[in-house]
């Protein structure tokens, strides 16, 4: 694993058609002849280079689990009573986006050949049942030192749905995940009666408690209600047998702008009282922050557009896709300086700096506005998915149209991006990175 500095795992799309609100005007332009293969495993050097591990077979063949579009990377752990023990020396979790969605975990073994790094991928217990249709996301985290759970969004056909699934070990549980709370997300705001009928969970993303709460806060952004929806979680002990549970109540709802349709949810990693969101159907991004006291959240100015002025042409192609608005993803970068946030139809990726500046005390900072940086083609077709390293000297996309990976070196200093690396890969739909010491035995 020498020349590895990363391992990257790509869920891929192995249907056609998928995931394309424009499907019934024809759908985004792309070769239509190319198809998923399932989950593949990449090689990822310090400077964002690319290689293909397995000879660029996938480690998780369609025929197996198909429609892998979202995954999650568990690292090794030494928390024995976290997960099952068939997943503490790491794994996936992945969604499989179907009408009857499904979620399954793998365990993951990492081997140095002559060949180079083998990677393989071994189903732990059954599939289940993500208790709604095409989930669309998935994460991990733990609440409490007790329990990691695993969260998903399902986009949903009638309604979206959150569940949340979780290893309590105690004198009567198997060595498998189960379900500790499904809920859903009631009708849609209808501002856009073809898209926002009804609710669709689209991401979630875990924060830290804020005083006085002990109780880690949940947010999930709704793209069919256009809101922010937050929970608070917690874990108890049965007495008795030593079982545990999850408890996720719903706390307050922020609403975002009618029509714009919150996508993605990313807390900033040094001031984790912000968060990013990508509103998907307006092309903008929006800084949101929890407030003093109940912890409840509001928005921090307006939303910005992603998209330069005057675009889309009159004339172009774009134009009759939502007069081609349609945003991805918005990542931060390790600092928390910048913003990554990817349009699709114009395929690029905006950078922007978070001005900040002292606060009143010593210790405090004012969180101030988005300022542009740069505006760069990803170079290709359909960015779905942003990954940032851990170092942040390098920003991986996942093309669902141009079937690519492709990588872009990142200057600290002034947060810009330079292309860097491309790798063919059918209906990219999701890629994620771990550092190669962290997964495997």
């Amino acid at each position: 694993m020498e020349t590895q500095k990363y391992i990257g795992f790509v869920g891929c799309y192995t249907k056609a058609g998928q995931a394309d609100p424009f499907e019934g005007d024809g759908g985004v332009p792309h070769d239509r002849s190319k198809i998923g293969k399932g989950v593949l495993a990449i090689g990822v050097d310090a400077s964002g280079k690319l290689s293909f591990l397995n000879d660029g077979e996938p480690i998780i063949k369609a025929d197996e689990f198909p429609n892998p579009s979202y995954l999650c990377i568990l690292e090794r752990t030494k928390q024995q009573r976290s997960r099952p023990a068939a997943l503490r020396d790491g794994g996936l979790c992945i969604v499989s986006e179907l009408n009857e969605g499904k979620f399954q975990s793998f365990a993951v073994k990492c081997d140095q050949t002559q060949n180079g790094v083998q990677i393989s991928a071994k189903a732990v217990g059954e599939q289940l049942d993500t208790g709604g249709s095409y989930p669309c996301h998935i994460i991990s985290s733990n609440v409490g030192s007790v329990m990691e759970s695993i969260i998903i969004c399902n986009y949903g056909e009638d309604e979206g749905v959150l569940s949340i699934f979780g290893f309590g070990k105690g004198a009567n549980s198997s060595e498998s995940y189960t379900r500790q709370a499904s809920i859903g997300f009631g009708p849609g705001s209808k501002a856009d009666a073809a898209r926002q009928e009804t609710s669709h969970a689209h991401s979630s993303s875990v924060v830290t408690p804020m005083p006085p709460s002990s109780l880690m806060d949940l947010c999930c952004a709704d793209l069919g209600s256009d809101a922010i929806v937050q929970f608070s979680m917690n874990t108890s002990i049965s007495g008795t047998d030593g079982e545990v549970s999850l408890q996720c109540v719903e706390k307050e709802r922020l609403a975002a702008p009618p029509g714009s349709g919150p996508r993605s949810l990313m807390f900033n990693p040094v001031f984790n009282n912000i968060a990013i969101v990508s509103l998907e159907m307006t092309a903008q991004i929006w800084l949101i922050r929890r407030k003093m006291g109940d912890g409840s959240f509001e928005g921090l100015g307006d939303p910005v557009s992603v998209l330069p002025e005057g675009w889309p042409e009159e004339s172009g192609k774009e134009k009759r896709f939502n007069n081609g608005r349609w945003a991805s993803d918005a990542v931060w970068c390790p600092d928390g300086k910048f913003v990554y946030a990817a349009a699709r139809l114009h395929n690029s990726i905006s950078v922007f700096q978070l001005s900040t500046a002292e606060g009143k005390s010593s210790e405090s900072v004012e969180i101030g506005g988005l300022k542009l940086v740069q505006r760069v083609s990803t170079n290709g077709i359909t960015p779905r998915c942003l990954c940032m390293s851990e170092c942040g000297n390098f920003i991986l996309v996942a093309h669902q149209h141009s079937h690519d990976i492709s990588s872009f070196q990142r200057n600290e200093n002034d947060g810009m991006l330079s292309f860097a690396d491309r790798l063919e890969v059918p209906n990219a739909a999701c890629v994620k990175l771990i550092h190669a010491t962290h997964l495997g035995e």
